[in-house]
């Protein structure tokens, strides 16, 4: 195996692994098991609440009735600020991270760059699909990863990436679901991907091209539909929310600002990707 292959199966590995089990094993206690799988004790959590496992306090619906998981739980005094954003952890995969906090166009907002890096921003949720079925986020690309394409392990590179992952037990490590949300240098938008060597990741490329780069873009999922439709059955609890940069295989840089993420009820108005083709 190709040292490049060789690091496209490491870091599939590490993010269902790292992401899932990095706070503790607290999002494994909140995460309900699936049918089959040995009894535990863990208190209950109520489906209208987006924990921060493990932390003092979770998040409740707003006026609105939407759960607002926010790119940094508080702001800092001076910006920009250098760093992992409050309320999230910093996993690096490949070379080294450059985050910082800034206000871009009126919001708060962190930037991930990376040169030939990649690396990732995760925290835990917990998030009852069945009553918050939509997911909505912004972003903003300033630099795709020349070349990157989703399709080609040895190019695959995206600016900017939105992961939603599914604890399963009893094997977490290896049996948890994965969705991935992706802007792609290349790959048409509504193409969706089973990963060839994790076949419990899917990807839906929802942008493509630089035709927008430097604009501030919003999205909306129906995470619900979109996982029954990738891995033919219901889906369980959301676990771990991450947003992810990587330029390592195409050697290049990228770059990527990413706003709040909003799970409702009821669909916002954000652009709705249709994804008619699995490969």
């Amino acid at each position: 195996m190709s040292p490049t292959r060789r690091s496209a199966v490491g870091l599939w590995v590490g993010i269902v692994g790292v992401l899932l089990l990095a706070g503790g094993g607290g999002i494994l206690l909140a995460t309900p098991r699936q049918k089959g799988d040995a009894p535990a004790a863990a208190a209950p959590v109520a489906s209208s609440v987006v924990a921060a496992v493990g932390g003092p306090k979770g998040l409740y619906p707003d006026a609105a009735g939407r759960l607002r998981v926010r790119i940094a739980d508080r702001e800092p005094a001076r910006l920009p600020s250098d760093g992992v954003p409050p309320g999230w952890t910093l996993k690096e995969f490949a070379g080294h991270a450059a985050i910082e906090l800034v206000r871009s166009d009126g919001r708060l907002a962190a930037r991930l760059h990376s040169e030939r890096a990649s690396f990732a921003i995760h925290r835990d949720v917990v998030v009852e699909l069945r009553e918050f079925p939509y997911l909505s986020w912004t972003w903003k690309v300033t630099r795709l990863p020349a070349g990157g394409d989703v399709r080609e392990a040895a190019r695959d590179d995206q600016a900017a990436q939105l992961y939603v992952i599914f604890p399963r037990w009893p094997s977490p490590r290896t049996a948890s679901d994965v969705i991935g949300y992706v802007w792609d240098s290349r790959a048409p938008a509504g193409t969706r991907i089973k990963h060839p060597r994790a076949d419990n990741v899917r990807i839906v490329v929802v942008e493509s091209g630089p035709a927008r780069l430097s604009e501030w873009r919003t999205y909306e999922r129906n995470v619900a539909a979109d996982y029954t439709a990738l891995f033919g059955r219901q889906p369980p609890r959301v676990g771990k929310l991450a947003v992810m940069v990587d330029s390592n295989d195409t050697r290049g840089e990228a770059e990527a600002l990413f706003g709040d993420l909003i799970f409702a009820r009821t669909p916002q108005g954000g652009t709705e990707i249709p994804t008619p083709v699995l490969r």
